[in-house]
């Protein structure tokens, strides 16, 4: 038994969706968990941040951006800018762990970088081929 192209498509879309939203889910956990973190002021990470330069409200700035982040992603009108916020921010704290040579702390932003493009790519393609 053969499905039809107009089937196929619908499946295809539907599995996109599915995976796109399984992705939401993981970045937003995820930024807000990061972002609560660093609202609180975990010690280890204040102390890791100020070795860089960064002052304990300069975490504190960040943590509530990521948890700002995380919101955003599930509003579809600012959803698009709170996917460009979220690259500009992976990418500066890419940038951050590279100047100061923590290699393996870079691993994180990766990471999460390559989860953001793909959500990004999902949702893109999923919202084009909403009826």
């Amino acid at each position: 038994m053969s499905l039809d192209n107009q089937t196929k498509k619908v499946i295809e879309t539907n599995v996109m969706a599915s995976v796109r939203n399984i992705l939401l889910v993981i970045l937003c956990a995820g930024m807000m968990g990061m972002g609560m973190v660093k609202m609180v002021g975990v010690p280890e990470l204040v102390e890791r941040f100020a070795e860089w330069g960064f002052t304990r409200w300069m975490v504190f700035a960040i943590g509530l951006l990521e948890l700002s982040i995380s919101i955003g992603l599930f509003i579809k009108p600012v959803r698009k800018y709170a996917i460009l916020a979220l690259v500009a921010l992976l990418v500066s704290a890419l940038s951050t762990h590279i100047l100061f040579g923590d290699e393996m702390g870079a691993i994180g932003p990766v990471a999460v970088l390559t989860g953001t493009l793909a959500f990004w790519w999902l949702d893109t393609k999923v919202e084009s081929k909403v009826i």
